[in-house]
């Protein structure tokens, strides 16, 4: 269905033959929700075997089907958290005559989530709620129902519970961690408050085994547990390192079998189960163990990733419709809440607002504040629905320091004065009359005609033509036909825009020189149907990367503004790579804290530039912005630093000489490990070995032999912060051999 898209310590684990160092995420700071993480194993093939199967599951009504195999709106629900996690569009499941899966949740909303009286299931609300803010639906508005004030309103000041007397089947209303959990989950995918005693509530709930379980007194269940670990560190209050969770991380470690997986037993027997392996793997993701690997990594060599992708069926079914349903999340370390895209959008504005200075302005290149990088940053907020002028770092505006700085900035040229106007339109002001200066004017001073050929600035200039055009159409301007014109003829063979006509070697032909003459183009009026149109199009599709994407978010978010301007419906072929549509592969240049990542020489070390430019792609907006009703700023609750260092349990295994230490995800990969030892009876430690992120190593280490054993010392440092034991000591035995430790 053809549709425009709304609104929407290194890899240091490469091969270390004594010493594996696993990273994990986390923050001492609240978690608030979570963003599927960068350093997930791929499991692009395991993925798309399991919604190729999820399609033959579909039933025509759009549904997934339960056990009985007749529509299951549980299932369903599962089902729709799971494309989103896996980064599929909603409509990758959509029947023949056009039915999804949130089609029929829509339909099913109100039946569901309340019993034959009309009382609200609260638990089956809030599950629904994430689903619908996965999809990038409205919770508020729902299926003919606000989702988030009906469970708002069986909210239990006294106790702090969400419950009601409904019941159907075997779903009741009664105060539960199940129930609780969900409806905790349902406000967090909201971005509503969670209050304190909601969270106190769910503690006391807590097993004297370090699990939750579905009844008081029944012991620990995985499941469960791992359901309520994610709630608790959803709602905020609750940090990784809080000792309920603590206490549950071991109660996860005691219930892991040899493989790496978790499952349930029935009648005595143990049966490994996909559901409860991913969903230990999201709560595990979510305190900060990502990837879930190698800090879970069993003596017999067993970790949860591998042990999901072999339940694997040839069929790509992982049991059933639920079974697979639940793995996609677990395959692709998305945590509970999904986020849709609008919420990950106001995820990235958060940080965008964290670094914007004193006086209103983001910085540029030299470090200090920057009009051109602040109208990027202006068109972000605006594109998103947020009105700059309400953004502020505790002084002037974002829209008062370019007052402050248009006539300036406008005077270096048609490409800025342009770029300027776009931003003051999208804020709501008049590019006619702002900072003094009119950039209309200024725009058309810039224009030149000879002939046929007419344009602004230097007339062989991609981004002089389009920025002007751009400009002139956010301020409601006509474009003349020979500036589309011109603009036109600097299309190259390949059908793909050069920056200029210069020979420089590294004046090619690229995504974003493309796409802004597109968007500029097809704001002047050119039809999309036109030739100059297709070729762009054609060019855009031939240079994806082998992935889908345009090699770095920078160039994906462009690309993706123009294919939106041009009409391509993103959802489907050929945009759809391993049923990953766009927005999707750019999100994955996005950190768990809403930070963007450049890549390549870079690495993944923060990138304002790229959040800045990603953001309008995420909402889906070419450039001009249209014209909206714009909505004060509030910052989100902040998601934990992903390039923290958190630390896991060090072990050593006598057979094989294996020394361990658990890690989850450094990404900017700044951290350093240094290790010592000492035989028994000595007081004075060797000299350390260090271990840095930035460069590959290969260390050679004479370990003392002594028959009395000796102890290692492990400290890790970063300037990022560290989550766990900073410094741990073993006591190994028998002949140690040399250790060797290889870098990526």
């Amino acid at each position: 269905m053809k549709r425009r898209w709304r609104a929407g310590f290194l890899a240091l684990a490469a091969a270390m033959s004594l010493l594996a160092l696993f990273w994990m995420l986390t923050s001492a700071g609240a978690v608030r929700a979570a963003i599927p993480s960068p350093n997930a194993p791929d499991h692009t093939a395991a993925i798309t075997r399991a919604i190729a199967y999820l399609r033959t599951q579909q039933l025509a009504d759009g549904s997934l089907p339960g056990f009985g195999g007749t529509p299951d709106p549980f299932t369903t629900i599962k089902g729709v958290i799971g494309l989103a996690a896996a980064g599929a569009p909603s409509t990758a499941l959509q029947t023949g005559g056009g039915a999804t899966m949130l089609t029929y949740l829509a339909d099913e909303a109100i039946t569901y989530t309340h019993d034959v009286s009309g009382l609200l299931l609260p638990g089956r609300a809030g599950m629904l709620a994430v689903a619908v803010v996965a999809a990038d639906a409205d919770p508020f508005d729902f299926g003919g129902m606000s989702l988030i004030d009906e469970l708002s309103a069986t909210y239990h000041t006294a106790t702090g519970a969400y419950s009601t007397t409904a019941s159907a089947g075997w779903s009741t209303g009664a105060a539960s961690a199940v129930n609780q959990a969900w409806a905790m989950l349902g406000l967090s995918a909201a971005e509503q408050p969670v209050p304190l005693s909601a969270t106190l509530y769910l503690l006391a709930l807590q097993e004297s085994d370090g699990g939750w379980g579905y009844a008081p007194g029944s012991g620990g269940d995985v499941d469960t547990t791992a359901l309520v670990v994610q709630a608790l560190l959803a709602g905020g209050q609750v940090t990784p390192t809080h000792p309920a969770l603590v206490a549950a991380e071991r109660f996860f470690r005691s219930e892991q079998d040899e493989a790496g997986s978790w499952g349930y037993r029935w009648g005595g027997t143990y049966t490994p189960s996909a559901d409860s392996t991913a969903a230990v793997i999201q709560a595990l993701v979510a305190m900060g163990y990502t990837p879930a690997t190698y800090a879970w990594e069993t003596a017999q060599g067993g970790d949860p990733h591998t042990a999901l992708a072999a339940m694997q069926g040839a069929d790509g079914a992982f049991v059933n419709a639920l079974g697979t349903a639940h793995a996609l999340a677990g395959l692709a370390e998305a945590p509970l809440p999904v986020f849709g895209v609008r919420a990950r959008a106001r995820q990235a504005l958060g940080r965008l607002a964290a670094v914007q200075s004193s006086d209103g302005g983001w910085p540029g290149w030299s470090g200090s504040s920057d009009a051109g990088t602040t109208a990027d940053a202006v068109l972000a907020f605006a594109a998103a629905g947020f009105d700059p002028h309400t953004v502020s770092a505790g002084g002037p505006s974002a829209m008062a320091y370019l007052s402050a700085t248009a006539a300036s900035y406008a005077a270096g040229g048609p490409d800025a004065a342009g770029k300027l106007a776009m931003a003051v339109a999208a804020a709501g002001d008049d590019p006619h009359v702002f900072g003094g200066v009119d950039l209309v004017s200024i725009i058309t001073a810039s224009y030149s005609e000879s002939g046929t050929v007419g344009g602004y600035g230097t007339l062989t200039n991609t981004w002089h033509q389009a920025l002007a055009i751009l400009g002139l159409r956010a301020a409601g301007e006509p474009v003349p036909i020979t500036a589309t014109r011109t603009l036109s003829s600097l299309q190259q063979g390949d059908g793909g825009w050069k920056y200029d006509l210069s020979s420089a070697w590294w004046n090619g032909t690229t995504p974003d020189n493309t796409a802004i003459a597109v968007e500029a183009l097809i704001a002047a009026g050119v039809p999309r149907e036109a030739g100059v149109i297709t070729r762009a199009v054609a060019f855009l599709e031939a240079r994806r990367t082998a992935t889908g994407d345009w090699g770095n978010p920078n160039s994906t978010a462009y690309a993706i503004q123009a294919l939106l301007a041009a009409g391509e419906p993103l959802d489907e072929a050929p945009w759809v790579v391993h049923e990953r549509w766009p927005i999707a592969l750019l999100e994955r240049y996005q950190k768990p804290e809403g930070t963007f990542y450049y890549g390549g020489w870079s690495g993944e070390a923060d990138n304002d530039f790229a959040l800045r430019q990603a953001i309008p792609a995420l909402t889906g907006a070419p450039f001009p912005l249209a014209p909206t009703v714009l909505r004060p700023w509030h910052a989100p609750s902040p998601l934990p630093d992903s390039d923290r260092f958190v630390v896991g349990p060090a072990r050593y295994a006598l057979e094989g000489r294996r020394l361990t230490l658990g890690y989850g995800s450094d990404l900017n990969q700044n951290a350093v490990v240094t290790i010592s030892w000492r035989p028994s009876g000595v007081t004075a430690w060797s000299e350390p070995v260090t271990v840095e992120h930035r460069a590959p190593v290969s260390i050679s280490v004479g370990y003392p032999v002594s028959a009395g054993g000796a102890e290692i010392r492990i400290v890790v440092a970063d300037p990022d912060g560290v989550q766990g034991e900073a410094e741990q000591r073993l006591r190994v035995y028998g002949v140690m051999l040399p250790l060797v430790m290889r870098g990526p």
